[in-house]
């Protein structure tokens, strides 16, 4: 595929080293629920203040960032009908035109285990959307904590609960959902710049995940590799013990790693990101050789590296 002399020179300059982001206060700092924070001298953590979005402030959110597809999406019926609340039926309506947009589909036809989503509270607070309950059926909530966030935050971990199996997930497919969830996060930033710099709670968490993915690369390479052990360090100058080499040795849950059956809703979603020509594997699981296809077969239709520069530039990562 031909490339213009923008894209070259995008691609120039993201394959430099990576370096400490120009304000560290786009990323986690304090502890939060347990976890430490990934730049710990950067300033307080606190989410949006204010009361949740009515129906006129989350359409207007979303077209004030330039997400004008998704602010068409958001008066669907179909949407309105599974995601009554304005806040969490924008964050998902903000999945229109990424790589999850048949994840949305398919919510919205009725083909996945999650029926209907609204504002609550999940049973574990530190999620950003999940079951409200252990009897939640097929109901997900988005964290109360975040009513006042911008509703395009929500669309990251929207993507990773859609395809989620639940509180049994294993190491590998928390890391392969958090990777596609930041994917999303990093092609809303190529989109609308302006979310990274909001400096809300919930805007430092999904750029920490942003800045994990887009660092996770071999040496010389503009191209995020999920598994990369020669990488140079995934938050270069960020606290010692939240170091990796990559996105896949980021240890999202505890005990040993094994592979486990994925939902059908993710096979469009690999077709979205792979390169032309790449081979799904059937059966379908999370495990270690899906996350060396995405590894080393991952394409550039789902993000260009002109848009992979803007995204960076909007998280402080190249000047």
């Amino acid at each position: 595929m031909a490339t213009t002399a923008a894209d070259d020179d995008a691609r120039a300059r993201l394959a430099r080293p990576p370096v400490v982001p120009l304000d560290i206060g786009r990323f986690t700092s304090n502890p939060l629920f347990g976890e430490p924070g990934i730049y710990p001298d950067g300033a307080p953590m606190a989410p949006a203040d204010g009361a949740a979005p009515d129906e006129d402030a989350a359409r207007d959110a979303l077209e004030a960032a330039g997400l004008l597809d998704a602010a068409r999406a958001y008066d669907r019926p179909e949407l309105v009908a599974r995601a009554p609340d304005p806040g969490p039926r924008a964050g998902l309506a903000a999945l229109t035109g990424t790589l999850a947009a048949t994840v949305l589909e398919a919510f919205v036809a009725g083909r996945l285990p999650v029926t209907s989503i609204r504002f609550g509270t999940p049973t574990g607070p530190g999620r950003v959307v999940g079951p409200p309950g252990d009897d939640a059926g097929g109901v997900r909530v988005v964290n109360e904590r975040y009513r006042a966030e911008h509703p395009a935050l929500f669309a990251a971990s929207l993507t990773h609960d859609l395809l989620w199996s639940g509180a049994s997930a294993g190491q590998y497919e928390e890391c392969l959902l958090h990777a596609l969830g930041a994917m999303v996060h990093v092609q809303l930033l190529a989109r609308a710049p302006s979310l990274a710099s909001l400096g809300t709670e919930l805007a430092r968490r999904q750029n920490s995940l942003a800045i994990t993915l887009l660092n996770s690369r071999h040496p010389g390479s503009a191209d995020v590799a999920l598994i990369a052990p020669d990488g140079a360090g995934t938050i270069p100058g960020g606290a010692p013990a939240m170091q990796t080499a990559d996105f896949w040795s980021v240890p999202f849950v505890s005990g040993p790693p094994a592979a486990t059956d994925a939902p059908p809703a993710l096979e469009p979603v690999l077709h979205a990101v792979l390169d032309t020509g790449a081979s799904i594997p059937a059966p379908l699981e999370w495990s270690p050789a899906l996350g060396e296809l995405l590894s080393t077969r991952l394409g550039r239709a789902w993000l260009s590296h002109t848009e992979q520069l803007t995204a960076a530039r909007a998280l402080g990562l190249v000047a």
